[in-house]
């Protein structure tokens, strides 16, 4: 009997067996033994929560607190088809703070001052080092968006920090941030960013959109839209992201009313048309699902291998300062919207994740899967092989054929 290579597995058992693969990092490790493998493993890698290193507990009086993990090595990824969560090892992360995530990149912060900021990709270990935070006024909570890949010399990183409005930019290398001008009223704070169409643009709290020039003298322009009729009362309050779909410029707002603090109560969507200059109201967003959160936002494609609903908008609580509240009031406020009935339904609500921020995590599959090779990524930091990816793997083949006999 001739034997079998590797690469010349169907690709029907390969879905089959990747799909019962419930830790990313193995499905990572699949895609590089082969090209076909490769191309399965992009289909199947799961999208994730990524939990962060910041513990929400309550001391022997009741009240809430927030605390970091310093001595943590290690990141944990909830992932969205199973519920299940999966621990990834990251000795890059010990002493450092992490939340925020672009592109697969997570940004981390080390805890002493002056605060130090890296990218890592949690993947592949590469690390991108930034000017320092020190130049920040929360830097905990800050945010990145990048231009493209970390490992692109040209990209640019836009630092975000919604609550006090502060826009910066620097391209890996650079030693400090150059600051952005940005407007002085609380409506104009930057409320999100996006990397769009070879732009930043960033939107406000009351909806005004900006292009950011990140140039000699950067600066956030105001663009001349007209503005956007609400539906909504004004006494809830309103968060807006910016969204792309289908290369369109999305704008969604997210109302919260404060009679019950932080629950979410509706969602409106807004599509720009750029000759019209004008936000188009959006009832449907057709056999596509959207991901938000303040960390990072996506649109993609519902199918089979992804646990999203169609025409629904997926939401997560991800600020320290909501999870404070949580943990009194006992509710949990991450779940999606129906954009056909309005209604909302709340998701992992029995789950032991709530302890910490959460923000959507995309895997960066151009940059986990450049220029590595197996035995690269199976071999642990004192240099001995794990086996244990590639046995499951077997142990899986085994057990599908014998099903099959």
């Amino acid at each position: 009997m001739a034997q079998v290579q590797w690469s010349d597995l169907p690709v029907e058992i390969l879905h089959i067996i990747f799909h019962k693969l419930k830790d990313p990092s193995d499905i990572y490790r699949c895609g590089l033994v082969c090209v076909l493998w490769k191309s399965v493993a992009k289909t199947v890698l799961p999208h994730c929560l990524l939990l962060s290193n910041v513990d929400v507990f309550k001391d022997e009086t009741g009240r809430s607190h927030s605390k970091a993990s310093l001595n943590k090595q290690s990141c944990i990824l909830l992932n969205t088809q199973t519920s299940e969560t999966y621990e990834i090892s990251l000795p890059e992360v010990e002493g450092r703070w992490f939340c925020s995530s672009s592109f697969g990149w997570l940004l981390t912060i080390c805890f002493k001052t002056p605060h130090k900021l890296c990218l890592l990709n949690p993947f592949t270990s590469d690390q991108i080092e930034l000017p320092s935070a020190r130049e920040f006024i929360r830097p905990d909570h800050l945010r990145v968006i990048t231009s493209s890949s970390p490992l692109d010399p040209k990209c640019l990183v836009l630092a975000a920090r919604g609550y006090y409005g502060e826009l910066a930019f620097c391209r890996p290398g650079d030693e400090s941030w150059t600051r952005v001008q940005f407007c002085d009223s609380f409506d104009c704070f930057c409320s999100d960013a996006i990397f769009y169409k070879d732009k930043f643009y960033a939107v406000g709290y009351g909806g005004d959109l900006f292009r950011i020039s990140c140039n000699i003298i950067p600066i956030a322009a105001k663009l001349p839209l007209q503005p956007i009729r609400l539906a909504i009362e004004n006494e809830l309050r309103k968060f807006n992201y910016l969204v792309e779909l289908d290369g369109n410029l999305l704008l969604v707002s997210r109302y919260r009313n404060h009679i019950s603090a932080y629950v979410t109560f509706v969602f409106e969507v807004y599509e720009l048309n750029w000759v019209e200059k004008r936000w188009i109201k959006v009832k449907s967003i057709g056999n596509n699902a959207i991901l938000l959160g303040i960390n990072s936002s996506i649109s993609l494609r519902v199918s089979p291998a992804r646990n999203f609903k169609a025409n629904c908008i997926y939401f997560i609580d991800d600020d320290i300062n909501n999870l404070l509240f949580m943990i009194d009031s006992h509710q949990y406020h991450t779940g999606f919207y129906d954009m056909v009935t309005g209604n909302i339904e709340y998701l992992y609500q029995a789950s032991p994740i709530w302890t910490s921020p959460l923000n959507w995590f995309i895997p960066a599959l151009s940059d986990i899967y450049r220029e590595k090779t197996a035995q690269d990524i199976c071999r642990d930091k004192g240099g001995a092989e794990e086996t244990s990816w590639s046995s499951r793997i077997l142990t899986y083949l085994q057990n599908w054929f014998t099903q099959k006999l």
